[in-house]
């Protein structure tokens, strides 16, 4: 592949096949071959947790991954190698969680006939360093994993926009798939601890589930990259940067300008802004992470009250996968003007596949992932508001109780929160669920096709600090502010994330299309609705 075909933001050599004649003809993804890339994602997103030194060590190290990913010219190697490595990592974290817990006094008659180690202090310590260490290269595997499945993989086998298993739809699945994973993955391992009646024994169930899974994911990757000649292809790597020595190569200023070039090179795309947009809303407090679970039973939620709303708030999360691709579909329809009239060279060039027959439809995809990228973040920033308005005022009508904090805590008991507020705040929150996920998938795919072929690993892993950046800072505010009374100021700076994450995109979108909605088409409409009375 030349320099000018990877420097065009086209997918040709990604959405084409070569045929025998030499002509190119359009790639096509069946149902079988769908099923398989569905199978192998499904148990690499299973597991997924982390820690503050889970954080750092993402921010330090993703973009390292990204890049590690675009300079493999082997697809199945990388993804085969990435697989092996998480589950290997969790298999071995599981021994690791099973020498601690084992160290620990038995919790009742059913733990003491399983095997227990006489407490020792430097063992457990080093024990949990291996362990998180372990957990480290998960979330890093995990990471590489997910960079060549959605970045490479499913960009590569994707149809043409338009027809079944087209990138929207592929990524609607995918996406599907990774919720309905997160749903279910911690009612199971709860179930099978309580089920077994051991914590050790719930540790031995998720490294068996691990072990087990490996042959699957191994024999659904192979066999999706046996059936597509453009997976068996060597992947296009970048332009060889130019050789330095040994000891340059290795010394800490070399490895530090290569990780800040990352940025470099992130900063330097069209859609970083949709990108940092999208990663700010990590920072969000009001979603149900650890903190906000621990808050609301804090205030007098019980915990299945807490259970059903989660609930409601997956089934939401879970519909934006069926709704994105109509909604794209629906938004690209629409009539254009100003910049993307069709004679905009910049929006052209921007295709999901090389064949003039398909211009219009790619140039009319970017325009419904622009609009209903908009939509999605806006639904997220107006269904925000009346969350944090409940719980300012559930914290308000808190702090009016007649029952003082020293009563409660000797009876032992609290005023159950307002059934008004209540209402506005789980019944918002779900819908808030919608918005961020639409907004998730349109900025994905934005990402998938606008940036080149040749970079496009690089920036998922730079992508992917960025998240983890925001993440941390979450993390830390939390610790900052842990008295539950502090919890409304953590709810009213998520409000403000979601409105820069808003006014960012929202920018962007005017730069890109000239400008955001269609006054004259409302003004028209006011005037027909005036003279219809």
């Amino acid at each position: 592949m030349n320099r000018d075909s990877e420097d065009t933001l086209e997918l040709a050599d990604e959405s084409t096949t070569i045929r025998d004649d030499g002509g190119v003809a359009p790639n096509s993804l069946t149902r079988s071959q769908a099923l398989n890339l569905y199978v192998s994602h499904a148990f690499s997103t299973w597991n997924a947790r982390g820690m503050i030194i889970v954080y750092f060590a993402m921010i330090l190290f993703s973009s390292s991954v990204g890049r590690w990913v675009e300079r493999s010219p082997d697809r199945l190697r990388t993804l085969l190698s990435t697989i092996l490595c998480n589950r290997g990592s969790v298999i071995l974290g599981s021994f690791f969680w099973i020498l601690i817990l084992s160290q620990r006094d038995p919790a009742g008659d059913d733990e003491a006939a399983a095997f227990v180690f006489p407490p020792n202090a430097f063992l457990k310590g080093v024990g949990f360093a291996v362990a998180v260490a372990l957990g480290i290269v998960e979330r890093l595997s995990a990471s590489g994993n997910l960079i060549s499945m959605e970045r490479d993989w499913v960009v590569a086998v994707a149809a043409p926009a338009g027809r079944p298993y087209d990138l929207t739809h592929l990524n609607a699945a995918m996406r599907r798939i990774d919720l309905v994973c997160k749903l279910l993955s911690p009612i199971l391992v709860s179930a099978a601890i309580s089920a077994l009646g051991s914590v050790r024994l719930g540790v031995v169930f998720t490294g068996l589930t691990s072990l087990l899974s490996i042959p699957v994911e191994v024999f659904s990757a192979t066999r999706v990259w046996k059936s597509s000649p453009l997976l068996q292809a060597p992947r296009a790597v970048a332009p060889p940067a130019p050789r330095r020595t040994e000891v340059e190569s290795r010394s800490w200023l070399a490895r530090s300008r290569q990780y800040f070039h990352g940025f470099e090179m992130y900063f330097g795309t069209t859609v970083w802004i949709p990108s940092v947009a999208l990663a700010l809303l990590h920072f969000n407090m009001l979603t149900w992470r650890a903190t906000f679970i621990t808050y609301l039973i804090n205030i007098g939620y019980s915990l299945n009250t807490i259970t059903i709303a989660r609930a409601i708030g997956s089934v939401f999360e879970i519909s934006s996968t069926v709704i994105t691709p109509r909604g794209i579909e629906y938004m690209g329809k629409a009539r254009h003007h100003s910049r993307l009239s069709g004679e905009d060279d910049d929006e052209s060039a921007v295709g999901l596949i090389a064949s003039e027959q398909e211009e219009s439809r790619d140039v009319q995809t970017v325009i419904g992932l622009q609009r209903f990228g908009l939509w999605g973040v806006s639904w997220q920033l107006i269904s925000t508001m009346p969350v944090v308005l409940a719980l300012w005022a559930i914290s308000a009508l808190k702090d009016e109780e007649s029952l003082s904090a020293f009563a409660r805590r000797v009876l032992a008991e609290q005023a159950a929160p307002n059934v008004g507020w209540s209402v506005v705040l789980f019944s918002f929150l779900a819908c808030s669920r919608l918005g961020v996920w639409v907004f998730d998938l349109t900025t994905q795919q934005l990402t998938q096709t606008r940036v080149p072929a040749h970079q496009r690993s690089s920036f998922a892993g730079t992508e992917n600090s960025v998240v983890n950046i925001f993440e941390l800072l979450g993390a830390g505010a939390a610790i900052a502010f842990p008295r539950t009374e502090q919890y409304k100021w953590l709810a009213l700076a998520s409000f403000v994330t979601v409105v820069i994450s808003w006014v960012m995109y929202a920018g962007w979108v005017r730069r890109q299309r000239g400008h955001l909605l269609h006054w004259e088409k409302l003004a028209q409409g006011a005037c027909v609705g005036g003279r219809g009375r």
